[in-house]
C-alpha cells in the first residue's frame, strides 16, 4: 500500500484508520492531536527549529486491534528546482493490539541543494507491534535532518531499521522511550558514504521500567574521503530493574581516507541488569580476500561480496521480502558505483 498525494487511489486501509494531512488532522480530530503532542516539550534544538517552522507533514493513526496485511510506504519526494527549507512534521498513533509495518523513503528528483529538518513522533500503545524502515537517497547537495521519537507502551514491540544509501549531509537522531514494562526495541541502522559525504547518528534508548529489552545494531561502509559518526546511548533508570541492553556499531573502511568516529555509550542506574556495548572500526579483512581470490574469484568480485556481505546482516532485519530484495540490489549497485540515487519509489508489497 502506497500514500501518494496524487494517487489516492492506492491507498488501502482497513476501516477506521485515519490518514492523511497532519494540518488538516489537527482542525478534524483536535482531541487526537492535542493527546500526543502536548506529551513532548521539544528541548533537542532541531525539533526546536522543526516546531517553529513546521509547514505540514503526514498523520496516520491506527485504532486499537486494527491489522494490516500488508506495509505502508509513505513517498517523501523532493522535486524543486531551487534551493529550498523543508521542516515536515510527522504523527504516528499505532494503537493497542496494532500489528504494522511502514516504509518511509525519501527521494530527490534534481540536483538542487535542499536541506529538510524533518521530526517523527511515533506512539506505540500496549501490545502492539510497528516494524519501521526509513530509507534515505538523495544527492549529493542535500542535507537530511532528521528527529524520530519512538515512545512505547506495556508489552510494546518496535523494530525499527535506518539505511543511508546516499545524501550530502545527513543526520539522524533516534530516540526510543521505554515507558513500561516488556518493552522490547530492535534498532538497526547501515550508512553508506563515498566522495565526500558525511553520515551522523546519533541514537539514544531510555529503559524507564523494569523488564525491557532494546537490541541495537549500526553499520557502516566508508569509501573515497568520506566521513562518518556514530554516538548511541543506552540509559538504564534506576527502576528499570532486569533490563536486557545491548549495542554495537561496526565500520569498514574501503580507503585510508575514510574516517569514522564512533562513541557508544552505556548509563546504568539499576544493579539487575544485562548490558553491552562495542565498536569497532577496520578494514577488509585480507585472509578472507585471499581464501576468496585463491578460489579464482576476481580482486574487484571479492571485494564487493565480503563488502555486500558485512552490509546484508542489517537487510535480513526487515520482514517485507520485496523491500529486502530491493535494498539487496540498491547496495550492491551502491557498492560497484552504479547508483546516484534511487530511482524506483514503489516497491511492490
Amino acid at each position: 500500500m502506497v500514500f501518494n498525494h496524487n494517487e489516492e487511489k492506492l491507498i488501502q486501509l482497513p476501516s477506521g484508520v485515519i490518514y492523511g494531512s497532519f494540518l488538516e488532522a489537527a482542525k478534524k480530530y483536535p482531541e487526537i492531536i492535542e493527546a500526543y503532542c502536548s506529551k513532548n516539550i521539544d528541548t533537542e534544538p532541531l525539533a526546536v527549529i522543526n516546531q517553529i517552522f513546521s509547514q505540514d507533514g503526514f498523520f496516520i493513526y491506527f485504532p486499537d486491534n486494527s491489522t494490516l496485511d500488508k506495509p505502508i510506504q509513505l513517498i517523501n519526494l523532493v522535486s524543486a528546482h531551487n534551493p529550498v527549507m523543508l521542516f515536515p512534521k510527522n504523527l504516528f498513533i499505532i494503537g493497542k493490539n496494532v500489528q504494522a509495518k511502514i516504509i518511509l523513503c525519501e527521494h530527490s528528483i534534481f540536483p538542487e541543494c535542499f536541506l529538510n529538518n524533518s521530526v517523527l513522533e511515533v506512539f506505540v500503545d500496549e501490545y502492539a507491534h510497528l516494524e519501521f524502515v526509513r530509507m534515505q537517497n538523495a544527492h549529493n547537495h542535500s542535507v537530511q535532518l532528521t528527529t524520530t521519537r519512538f515512545n512505547q507502551h506495556k508489552n510494546s514491540t518496535v523494530v525499527n531499521n535506518t539505511v543511508t544509501l546516499h545524501g550530502g549531509l545527513v543526520r539522524n537522531n533516534i530516540y526510543g522511550n521505554l515507558n513500561a514494562e516488556h518493552c522490547k526495541h530492535e534498532m538497526y541502522g547501515l550508512f553508506l558514504v563515498d566522495k565526500g559525504q558525511h553520515v551522523d547518528n546519533f541514537t539514544f534508548i531510555n529503559h524507564k521500567k523494569p523488564k525491557s529489552e532494546s537490541i541495537e545494531l549500526f553499520k557502516g561502509i566508508l569509501d573515497d574521503n568520506a566521513s562518518a559518526s556514530f554516538t548511541g546511548r543506552i540509559l538504564v533508570e534506576k527502576n528499570a530493574q532486569q533490563t536486557n541492553a545491548f549495542q554495537s556499531n561496526k565500520n569498514i573502511l574501503l580507503t585510508d581516507d575514510a574516517k569514522m568516529n564512533t562513541k557508544p555509550q552505556l548509563e546504568i542506574y539499576a544493579d539487575d541488569v544485562k548490558c553491552s556495548h562495542g565498536a569497532a572500526v577496520g578494514q577488509i579483512d585480507e585472509e578472507a580476500l585471499f581464501y576468496l581470490r585463491s578460489r579464482g574469484i576476481y580482486k574487484k568480485d571479492a571485494r564487493l561480496m565480503l563488502v555486500h556481505a558485512f552490509a546484508k546482516e542489517i537487510i535480513e532485519k526487515i520482514s517485507v521480502l520485496p523491500l529486502k530484495k530491493e535494498l539487496n540490489t540498491l547496495v550492491n549497485k551502491r557498492l560497484k558505483g552504479d547508483l546516484e540515487r534511487c530511482n524506483q519509489c514503489k516497491i511492490k508489497c
